[in-house]
C-alpha cells in the first residue's frame, strides 16, 4: 500500500514537471537553389520580429507556447516564407526562394539634360549578365533577383563610358545616370583691344552653324578630335575671322580674338545758309579728330564698326553733338550749325537822351515786349542776321532801326532815340498864347500915346 502510494505521487510529479518544460525550435534558412545558409533572415512568430538567422543561417526559438504557431521569414532579394508550427516541433528547415524584380536605368546627357537613345547598358551580378540599348526616350529596363549588388556599364558614342554600382532590393529599383560627351569643343571670341567677351557672334564650324556666342563670348560644339576642322566666326562690327585647327583629344577650349572693322569717315560741316564752315573743331568720341578746311571738310577718319559720338563747335555757332554708325553705307558725315544767339540790349531815349519807359519793342514785325524803367530791354537774337527793330509809345514817333548782329558777338547794346510826336493841339495853343500876348502888347501901346497926349498917326486910305 505504501508502495503504491509512492509510485503514484512521483508518475504526478513527473506529469506536473513535463507541463511546465520549454520546447527549443531550431530554424534552419537556406537557398531553396544553392541550398547555401542564409543568413540575416528575419523570424517572425505570429507576426510579432523576434530576431535574425546567424551566419550558419539558424536561428533559435524557446517557447513554452501551447498550441500551434504561425512562423515567418523574410530576406532581402527573397519571397517571404511562412508555416504552421506545431508546439512541440524542434526544427524547421525553411527554404527561400531568389526573389525577381526590375532595374531601369535612364541615360542623360551631363550638359543637355536630354534622353540619350542608342546607348549600351551593361549589368552583371552574381550568375547575371545582360545588355541592353534604351530607347528614345534613354531608358533599358532589366529583370534582376532582387537582394544583391550590381555592376552597371553604360557606353555611348561620343561619350565617356560610365560605371556604377548599384544594390536591388526587393522593389523594382529606378536610376539615371548622365554622361558626359567626349566631343564637347568650346569657342571663345573675344575683342582684340579690350579683351572683353563677344556675345552673338556666329560661330561655323565645318561650315555648320553651331551657333551664337554667349553673354561670356563663348559656343560650345561637338566635334570629331584628332583632325583638322575650319572655324569662321562672323560678328557685327567685326572683321570675319577663319582658320584652319587641329583639334586633339586635350584641346577643349578654343579662344581667337576678333579686330573691329575700320571704315573710312569723313566730316563736313554747313551753316544754315548752306555755306562750308571751315575751322570748326571736331571731336570724335571725345578725342580731337582736327578741324575743318575752308570746304567745311575734314580729312578721313577711319572709325571702327559702330556707334560713333561726332561733336562740332565753332565760335559764333551753336555746338552740335551727333550719333552716327560706321558701316559701308556711312562715308560722309554732314553736320549743320546754327548760328549762336548774342544778348541783345536795346536802350531807347528821347531827344533829351532821357531813358523812355513802356516803350514797346518789335522785331522783324514781331512783338518782343517793353522797355523798363531805365529804357533798356534785353532779349537773345541769333548772330550773323540783319534785324528790323521798331520803336513805339504814345506821343513819340514811331523808329525803325536796321542792325546787322556780328557774328561771333556775345551780347551788344544797340541805341535807339525817339522823338516827341507833333500835337496839333499844342500847337493851337501856343498860337492863341501868341496872339494874347500881341492883344496885349498892343493895347498896352495905346494906352501909353493917349497918356502922352498924342494922337496916333492917321491912316492915309487910298
Amino acid at each position: 500500500m505504501n508502495w503504491f502510494r509512492t509510485v503514484s505521487v512521483l508518475l504526478l510529479l513527473g506529469v506536473l514537471c513535463g507541463c511546465g518544460q520549454a520546447v527549443v525550435l531550431t530554424v534552419t534558412a537556406v537557398d531553396d537553389t544553392s541550398a547555401s545558409p542564409l543568413s540575416g533572415a528575419r523570424i517572425y512568430i505570429d507576426g510579432i520580429y523576434e530576431g535574425e538567422t546567424n551566419s550558419a543561417g539558424q536561428y533559435v526559438f524557446e517557447h513554452g507556447l501551447d498550441q500551434s504557431f504561425r512562423l515567418g521569414l523574410e530576406k532581402t532579394g527573397y519571397v517571404p516564407w511562412q508555416s504552421l508550427i506545431s508546439e512541440t516541433q524542434t526544427s524547421v528547415r525553411a527554404e527561400m526562394s531568389r526573389q525577381a524584380t526590375g532595374l531601369t536605368v535612364t541615360v542623360y546627357d551631363a550638359d543637355t539634360l536630354e534622353p540619350v537613345p542608342d546607348a549600351l547598358v551593361k549589368v552583371t551580378g552574381e550568375e547575371y549578365l545582360n545588355t541592353i540599348t534604351t530607347g528614345v526616350g534613354g531608358e533599358a529596363v532589366f529583370n534582376l533577383i532582387a537582394g544583391s549588388i550590381y555592376n552597371v556599364e553604360v557606353r555611348a558614342t561620343n561619350y565617356d563610358p560610365l560605371y556604377k554600382t548599384v544594390e536591388v532590393e526587393n522593389t523594382a529599383k529606378a536610376v539615371d545616370y548622365r554622361l558626359i560627351r567626349n566631343d564637347v569643343f568650346i569657342v571663345e571670341v573675344v575683342d582684340i583691344d579690350t579683351g572683353t567677351s563677344i556675345s552673338g557672334a556666329d560661330v561655323y564650324i565645318d561650315g555648320f552653324l553651331y551657333g551664337e556666342t554667349n553673354a561670356e563670348g563663348k559656343v560650345t560644339s561637338f566635334v570629331e578630335r584628332e583632325r583638322s576642322h575650319t572655324i569662321r566666326i562672323t560678328s557685327d562690327e567685326y572683321l570675319a575671322y577663319t582658320d584652319e585647327v587641329y583639334i586633339g583629344s586635350d584641346m577643349l577650349v578654343y579662344t581667337t580674338e576678333l579686330s573691329k572693322t575700320l571704315y573710312p569717315v569723313t566730316v563736313s560741316v554747313y551753316g544754315v545758309d548752306k555755306m562750308p564752315v571751315g575751322g570748326a573743331s571736331i571731336l570724335i568720341d571725345g578725342t580731337n579728330s582736327g578741324t575743318t578746311n575752308e570746304y567745311g571738310r575734314t580729312g578721313i577718319v577711319y572709325l571702327d564698326a559702330g556707334q560713333h559720338e561726332v561733336q562740332v563747335a565753332k565760335e559764333g555757332f551753336t555746338t552740335v553733338t551727333k550719333t552716327v554708325d560706321a558701316d559701308d553705307t556711312q562715308q560722309d558725315v554732314i553736320i549743320e550749325l546754327e548760328y549762336a544767339d548774342t544778348a541783345v540790349t536795346l536802350t531807347v531815349h528821347d531827344s533829351d537822351f532821357q531813358p523812355v519807359p513802356g516803350a514797346s519793342i518789335s522785331v522783324n514785325d514781331k512783338y518782343y515786349g517793353i522797355t523798363q524803367a531805365d529804357g533798356t530791354f534785353t532779349t537773345s537774337l541769333q548772330s550773323n542776321v540783319v534785324y528790323s527793330i521798331s520803336v513805339e509809345k504814345d506821343g513819340y514817333t514811331p523808329v525803325s532801326v536796321s542792325r546787322e548782329i556780328p557774328l561771333g558777338a556775345t551780347e551788344i547794346t544797340v541805341d535807339i532815340g525817339i522823338n516827341s510826336a507833333f500835337n496839333p493841339l499844342y500847337f493851337g495853343i501856343i498860337i492863341a498864347v501868341i496872339l494874347v500876348v500881341a492883344v496885349l502888347y498892343l493895347k498896352r501901346g495905346n494906352i501909353s500915346l493917349k497918356r502922352r497926349g498924342k494922337r496916333p498917326p492917321k491912316t492915309r486910305h487910298l
